[in-house]
This record gives C-alpha cells, structure tokens and sequence, in this order.
C-alpha cells in the first residue's frame, strides 16, 4: 500500500442517460506529484466523509458536537469530527446492540443476539441512527457511543486504466450508490462524494494505490483472455485492453458483460464496441430487463460453451470482476458445467481442473 495522496477530480462524467434509475460515472484522478505507481488489475482506496445529512442525524441523538471523544486506538477529535471523519454510521457494531439490551433489559434483542442468521437479517436494516432512534429509552454521551461505533474504512475501486497509457491520472468507474431504508433516502459514502459533492480541480480527496495480488495479466502476451464483468465489474477490463494494446498483445481477448438494460447500463459501449469493429476483443453482453425473462452473463457463457472451452484449451485466462454473492458463484458454477460437457469430465475431474486453472493463475477473480 502506498502512502496517502490528496488528490484532484480532473474529469468526471456520467455514463448514463438522464432520467437514469442508476447512475454511474467515469472519474479521473491526478497523480501528479505522488509517488503511486499502479499496474492494471490494481485498485485505489478512497477516505471519504460521512453525508452531512447522516452526521447531523446523529448529532441530534446524541448531542455534544464540541465535546472532546477519544476513539478505540487513543485519538482525540471533536464529536461532529469523528461522526464525521472517523465513525462507520452505517454498521452496527454488536457490542453496541448488546449495550442496548442490557441497559433497557429488552429481551427481544437479547434473543436475537444469539440468532446468529437472524441477527445479521435484522442488522442489514438499519443504520446507527436508526438503532438509537428505535430504542431511544436507552441513552448514550458521546465518548461512551465513540467506543461503541465500527470505525469508517477506505473504499476500494478497480483502476479503469494503464499508467502507462494515461500518464499520471488514475480513471475508476463509480457507481452512484443510494437507497431507502426506514423511509429515508440513503447515498453510499465514497460514491456521493465523487459523483456530486467534490469541486472539480482541487485537492480535495485523500487515496492511496491497492496493488493486486492476483489479479494481473499473463506475461505471456500471446495468451488469450476471457474477461467476465457485469456492471462495474467491467472497470479492470478497461485497463487490460489499453495495456494489451499498447504492448501489442494478441487480439484473442474475449469480453462478457451485463447489467439491467443496454441503453442504459452498457458502461463504456462506444469503447468496447470500437475494440470489437477493430477486431481487438469478442464481445458477449447479457442484458437482464431489456426481454422478459432474465439473461445474465452466464447463460452468454453456457451458449458459448464450445469455443469457451476451447479458448481455455488453447491457454486462455480467465477473469471475473464484480460481486461475489451471486454472480461469481453462478459463473463458477457454469464453467464447470461446461468442463463436464464440453470437456468429457467427471463433477470431480472438473473440479480438478478449475483447480489447477487456478493454482496456475490461468483462473483469477477479483471480487466483492
């Protein structure tokens, strides 16, 4: 990890049409001046601060935005600032719910607590704020709610670009990030503030350089590549080809990519569609809502089957991005259905051969 780096939004531009129920935006970053270095397959981590609306939110609660906190490793900060600057107002720690059903003896939450499933069901619904607000007959000063609270971490954004193509700036595809919860319009942290918040051209943004441990393309340029990626999950993609390109790799690069509708969601389509017209990548895209029944990436794939597999007999690598709650167990899931079809293999021989895909780094994911 590199050091901390203030950075500046050079560019920022929205990917999609107006009147868009997601939204996503393509930023630039300066670099200038630092000492980050990335390669493609990398990411950059971004400290961001908390809604102001969601402090102020807290402040009423638990009141006190001048007194002094000291937080779990010992720094001192004014309320407001930690609420601001150092606090994860969105996860509720345990031992805070804990806390709360000891001091109002609420048996409701004491058996929840040992609801390991249930608990986490129940969490998933609620904020800070809305927890305190929901058994407002227990109370909290500010310094004792500090040591209660989960601190708030970096985000992390696949680099969308080659350093050696882009100088010194570093591009990330960002998803707008926002939903309800009890009511209440939420937006996501990191997102809000680069897609709304942030000036343009001032040093505004603290991040720091991720480098990837294994996610990174083959030196051998002649390898061919299957990229899987639906939706921001495209971003490294973007990257790989502005470096295969520039090292004049072999054109054998294969792109599947999906997301709710083409006219939409198709994050990059005038640049993917050129690669494709120049001969430069495969292009297979899955657009869920654009038909009545749904299509992801990995019915692209299972209808591909027979020249997927062959790429991966001819030494292709083979690459996912993007969510791992469903999409990259549903990816996995197809190949090996296509290692028995289309491969002649047993369920354990195919296993056996995603295995070794893997372990010779022909089989890499980078998801979350």
């Amino acid at each position: 990890m590199s050091q901390e780096f203030i950075s500046t939004i050079l560019e920022r531009r929205c990917l999609v049409p107006t009147g868009a129920d997601r939204r996503c935006y393509h930023l630039v970053m300066d670099l200038k001046g630092s000492d980050i270095h990335y390669r493609v397959g990398d990411s950059v981590g971004v400290y961001a601060k908390n809604n102001e609306e969601e402090v102020e939110e807290l402040l009423k609660l638990v009141p006190g935005a001048k007194e002094r906190v000291i937080d779990k490793k010992g720094n001192e900060a004014y309320w407001c600032d930690f609420l601001r600057e150092k606090a994860n107002l969105r996860t509720v720690n345990r031992k805070l719910l804990e806390t709360i059903a000891e001091r109002g003896n609420n048996l409701f939450l004491k058996e929840l607590l040992v609801d390991r499933e249930g608990l986490k069901g129940y969490l998933a619904n609620y904020h800070v704020a809305d927890i305190l607000e929901e058994f407002k007959d227990v109370s909290f000063e500010p310094g004792e709610l500090a040591l209660l609270m989960m601190p708030l971490m970096p985000r992390f954004y696949s680099v969308a670009s080659s350093q050696e193509v882009v100088g010194d700036t570093v591009h990330l595809l960002v998803a707008d990030v926002h939903y309800q919860l009890k009511g209440k319009e939420r937006r996501g942290v990191a997102s809000h503030q680069l897609c709304h918040v942030l000036p343009l051209h001032e040093p505004v943004i603290s991040l720091f350089h991720q480098q990837a441990h294994a996610f990174a393309l083959p030196e051998d340029l002649q390898a061919p590549l299957i990229m899987v990626g639906p939706g921001t999950g495209v971003a490294p993609y973007r990257g790989f080809m502005q470096e295969r390109m520039r090292l004049g790799a072999s054109q054998k690069n294969w792109l599947f990519f999906g997301d709710w509708y083409e006219k939409e969601h198709f994050y990059y389509h005038e640049e993917w569609k050129k690669l494709a017209e120049d001969g430069w990548i495969k292009l297979s895209t899955a657009f869920s809502r654009d038909q009545h029944h749904k299509i992801y990436v990995q019915h692209r794939m299972k209808e591909q089957a027979k020249e997927l597999y062959q790429w991966l007999q001819d030494g292709a690598y083979f690459y996912v991005c993007g969510d791992a709650s469903q999409m990259a167990r549903d990816v996995e899931d197809v190949l090996l259905e296509i290692f028995e079809t289309e491969g002649k293999m047993g369920v354990e021989e195919a296993r056996q051969y995603l295995k070794h895909l893997r372990t010779s780094k022909r089989y890499q994911r980078d998801v979350y």
